[in-house]
C-alpha cells in the first residue's frame, strides 16, 4: 500500500523543542556559510588588488624604460630639402606624405600606438636596390627592434633585395 504525505497516526510527530533546535541549527549553518563566503570574497579581492598594483608598477616601469622612437631612414628623391614640421619633426630628403606613411608603418609593425611614438627626424636614403620604401621602413624598424637598439644609432646606407 502506498503511503501519502499526509499525517500518519502511527508515528509520533517531532516534539516542539526538538523542531525548534533543528531550525535554529539550520539557520546558524546558513549564516555561518554566508560569513565564510563573505570572508573569502574579501580575501580574493585583496589578492587581486595586489596583483593589479604589481602589474601597474611593471607597466609604468616598462613605459619609462621604453626608448622613444627615433629617426627612420627612407628612400626619396634627393632634391627634397629638409623641412621642420610644427611638431618638431625634421624631414630630410623626404616629403610629408611619405613620412606619415613611415610613421604609420613603424607604429603598425612595432605594435606601439602612434600617439606614444616620438619621431624627431626622418631622413631619406638614396640606395634602395629592388626594395620599395615601405619594405625598407619595415626592415629598418624590425632590425632596430631585434637588435634592441634605437634606430637613430643604426645607419642604413643601402638595402638590397637578394
Amino acid at each position: 500500500m502506498l503511503r501519502s504525505n499526509s499525517f500518519n497516526p502511527d508515528t509520533m510527530p517531532m516534539p516542539f523543542g526538538e523542531a525548534l533546535l533543528l531550525s535554529v541549527i539550520g539557520i546558524v549553518m546558513v549564516f555561518l556559510m554566508l560569513i565564510i563566503l563573505a570572508v573569502m570574497i574579501q580575501l580574493i579581492s585583496v589578492g587581486i588588488r595586489k596583483i593589479s598594483k604589481k602589474e601597474d608598477k611593471k607597466a609604468n616601469e616598462t613605459k619609462k624604460a621604453t626608448p622613444k622612437a627615433e629617426p627612420v631612414i627612407v628612400s626619396t628623391p634627393a632634391n627634397v630639402a629638409p623641412v621642420a614640421t610644427p611638431t618638431g619633426l625634421t624631414l630630410t630628403d623626404i616629403d610629408e606624405p611619405t613620412a606619415a606613411t613611415v610613421m604609420a608603418l613603424v607604429s603598425h609593425e612595432t605594435g606601439i600606438p602612434l600617439n606614444r611614438l616620438n619621431f624627431t627626424s626622418i631622413k631619406g636614403i638614396i640606395d634602395l636596390d629592388g626594395v620599395d620604401e615601405r619594405e625598407a621602413a619595415v626592415i629598418m624598424a624590425l632590425t632596430a627592434n631585434k637588435l634592441g637598439k634605437p634606430i637613430n644609432k643604426l645607419v642604413f646606407k643601402s638595402i638590397k633585395k637578394i
